[in-house]
């Protein structure tokens, strides 16, 4: 039987391992679609470059109008924010509006549907759904570990919880509710938006209102809000898997195309440098190359490409252990 899923990603810009991504989506997943939500540019770009690419059925939406249903822009809704010096940009904010406010802006969004992070490569990967009595079960897998990052910026997320929805955080032994992914469900999306008007005793807008809490609390983070909310209100729709299962083999690695990984690949590949040529990658082509390089008994369960130069920059306290134990991380060659 057909999957009738469809997957969301919000999608900055199109990079050396998006092919690869998308295709392994499909090849692990077979959704019935797949919805690219990027700056309008990038959007309209991607169309012509996934047109030979072995994806499912592939739309684009332009990230600016997303919301225009609604009665917003992007620029109206991030005009919200008055945050000044900030560790995070409007656009990090927006991007985690547009996870929770999908169906707002996409037709016929299926009512499951999984938000997928555009750097995680699925490699030796989990079921997204697993057939159980009396109904399927929709599972995401724990892929980072609690016992490191940032405590602050996790004390923050925990506090606008308790506070903007007035509930427990979820919390696992090991693993965070940052999986990278994460399974949504509209019925409780509209549920989890009526609690910020009742919180805020407002009939605002709730895309305005998850940037005011911004502004009171400096962060927020949308896949803990949104995984606490369904522990407290319908447990029986919050299934993972444990970090154990898959979060011990993944691995988190700064890489935009001129990281170790992506040296190592072009070499494996005999690709021309980015000077000659635009590299992108099949998945095929990936896959191939990290079996040979981990063994077909040691794949990773999934790869996160980070293309964001503060990786680089990391404090080894707060460097998640992803981070440290990938033999991608440029710290690890010195």
């Amino acid at each position: 039987m057909a999957n009738t899923f469809d997957v969301v990603i919000p999608l900055y810009r199109c990079r050396w391992n998006t092919q690869a991504v998308l295709e392994g989506i499909t090849t692990h997943y077979a959704p019935r679609a797949i919805h690219i939500i990027a700056p309008e540019q990038e959007a309209q770009a991607l169309q012509d470059k996934a047109r030979d690419w072995q994806v499912a059925s592939l739309f684009t939406h332009g990230e600016e109008s997303f919301f225009e249903g609604c009665g917003f822009t992007k620029d109206a809704i991030c005009a919200e924010l008055d945050l000044g010096a900030s560790l995070y940009t409007p656009g990090w904010f927006y991007q985690q509006l547009l996870k929770l406010g999908a169906a707002e802006g996409i037709p016929d969004l299926s009512e499951w549907y999984v938000v997928w992070d555009s750097d995680l490569l699925p490699v030796a990967t989990w079921p997204l759904i697993e057939a159980q009595q009396p109904s399927p079960q929709h599972r995401f897998a724990l892929l980072q570990h609690n016992q490191w990052g940032n405590a602050d910026i996790v004390s923050t997320w925990a506090k606008w919880i308790r506070s903007v929805l007035e509930i427990e955080p979820c919390t696992d032994p090991e693993g965070t509710f940052i999986p990278h992914h994460m399974w949504f469900k509209q019925e409780h999306l509209a549920t989890f938006k009526h609690q910020l008007n009742r919180h805020y005793q407002t009939n605002s807008h709730w895309l305005l209102l998850m940037m005011r809490s911004a502004n009171e609390f400096g962060t927020f983070s949308e896949y803990w809000a949104y995984a606490s909310w369904v522990a407290a209100q319908a447990p029986a729709d919050l299934s993972f898997y444990p970090y154990d299962d898959y979060g011990a083999t993944t691995e988190r690695f700064f890489d935009d195309g001129s990281g170790l990984f992506s040296a190592a690949l072009r070499s494996y590949l005999a690709a021309p440098s980015l000077e000659d040529a635009v590299f992108s990658p099949s998945y095929v082509d990936v896959a191939a190359f990290i079996r040979a390089e981990y063994g077909s008994e040691a794949m990773p369960s999934s790869l996160s490409f980070e293309s964001s130069p503060r990786h680089l920059k990391k404090n080894e306290a707060t460097m998640h252990i992803e981070e440290q134990r990938s033999r991608w991380n440029p710290r690890n060659h010195k």
